[in-house]
């Protein structure tokens, strides 16, 4: 009895196991943090600096909420770009310590989620003109950070701590820096070179987001791992204005994921690209088909393929398997398809009276809100602010706080923060062009096989 018993308990310890692994194993493949936590390869590092930051991290729970809100729209492409490149996973973090993942500018003119500076972005070809900011773009800017980053990682000799170091400080002050303790015979890794104190704190702060991943994955509020946007080319010069006409929304729902635009329109020369959610991205492709004159039904033959038929009416293989909601490469010979006529024959995006410089941007009627927080011991008056995207400045003037007051443990904080007020009556806006307009009839299309 004792035998059956014990075999019966390790069986059961042993399903448990195996089903525990499978389900840990699916988390990975669908919770991108959880992604980053098992594929590390950043050198692990113990330093007083990294607890020092990775106690306060820990300390703010709805701050992780907000980092993984505003990571959402951007983290999947991010990440897979660094495993394209064979680069640290890791890295898809440094948008956290460089702009907590805001389109944001900074006192010295970086911009954007990796704070690109000009010059960085002159030399790795992103525009930035009066019309557009390529550092505002996500894909522009992250294929220039990461190119930059792997420049520096060369230049450092393999180190990516320097590397970091240098992102932050430029490659200049780094370089000086090794030369300084080279020529006074001194280690010349990053914990030990003279650096500005912000860079001293740049790379624990980035350290201790990759140990607060690896230790406490589900710290973050969970990002799946897939696409939720992609990038719309409309592959001709557009108004802000008029595509948010076309998709029945406010221009605000585009230009919250285009804050590259700077003037509500596309620069004469382009980019001519948006960023969308997945579901407004085929409901603006299909509107797009839609507008456009002659689109046509089309019977496969032999020696057809997604790419001849792509290239046949002038668009892409992903527009045409979106258009005829095809879920993989693969075409049958008799197959019914609907190919788009060439994209020549769209009307005009771009109306002069949507895009008149006397036009501005409506914005959102705004309410203040005012709330009380209490000071936790690893806060700073910098801290606080930055927690609730407010300056410091604007807390010493609510608080009465002058330039020498120092924040204690347990004393309270008044705090004043501004949201959009939302429309009375504000529906959602319908977005699946399903429920717009009738999907094509192959009856009603003219035929292209001949």
């Amino acid at each position: 009895m004792i035998i059956r018993c014990t075999t019966k308990l390790v069986f059961t310890a042993i399903l448990v196991l195996c089903l525990s692994t499978n389900v840990f194993a699916a988390s990975i493949k669908t919770n991108l943090w959880l992604t980053i936590a098992n594929n590390q390869q950043l050198p692990y590092q113990q330093h007083p600096l990294i607890e020092e930051k990775l106690k306060w991290y820990l300390s703010q729970s709805f701050y992780a909420d907000d980092i993984s809100l505003r990571a959402k729209p951007y983290f999947h492409y991010i990440v897979t770009e660094l495993k394209k490149r064979k680069m640290p996973l890791e890295l898809a973090l440094l948008p956290i310590v460089e702009s907590q993942y805001k389109m944001t500018t900074s006192h010295r003119g970086a911009a954007g989620i990796w704070q690109l500076m000009p010059v960085v972005a002159a030399h790795y070809n992103v525009p930035i003109n009066d019309h557009y900011d390529g550092r505002y773009d996500l894909v522009l800017s992250t294929q220039a950070a990461l190119n930059y980053l792997q420049h520096l990682y060369v230049t450092f000799n393999q180190d990516w701590l320097l590397a970091l170091a240098a992102y932050n400080a430029g490659e200049g002050k780094i370089k000086q820096a090794i030369a300084q303790n080279k020529r006074n015979k001194q280690p010349i890794s990053f914990w030990h070179l003279t650096l500005p104190k912000e860079t001293k704190e740049y790379v624990p702060k980035l350290l201790a987001l990759d140990k607060l991943v690896k230790t406490r994955p589900r710290f973050f509020t969970a990002i799946e791992n897939k696409a939720v946007t992609r990038v719309v080319d409309i592959e001709q010069p557009f108004s802000i204005l008029v595509i948010a006409e076309l998709l029945k929304i406010p221009n605000t729902e585009i230009l919250k994921f285009n804050h590259a635009y700077i003037a509500d329109k596309s620069a004469p020369t382009g980019p001519y690209h948006l960023l969308l959610p997945n579901k407004l991205a085929t409901t603006l492709e299909q509107v797009l088909i839609f507008s456009s004159m002659g689109a046509k039904g089309y019977k496969v033959k032999k020696g057809d393929s997604l790419y001849r038929l792509a290239k046949l009416s002038n668009t892409s293989i992903a527009k045409l398997k979106s258009l005829n909601r095809l879920s993989n490469d693969t075409l049958l010979i008799g197959q019914e398809i609907i190919l788009p006529a060439s994209s020549k024959s769209m009307p005009t995006l771009v109306r002069e009276y949507a895009i008149s410089r006397y036009i501005k941007r409506v914005k959102p009627e705004l309410e203040t809100l005012e709330l009380t927080y209490t000071v936790k011991p690893s806060d700073s008056l910098w801290h606080v602010a930055t927690l609730f995207d407010v300056t410091v400045k604007q807390v010493r003037s609510w608080n009465n706080l002058n330039h020498t007051s120092i924040i204690k443990p347990g004393q309270t904080l008044n705090i004043k923060i501004t949201q959009s007020k939302k429309a009375h009556g504000q529906s959602e806006v319908v977005t699946d062009i399903a429920q717009q307009i009738p999907y094509f009839s192959l009856t009603n299309t003219a035929s292209l096989n001949n």
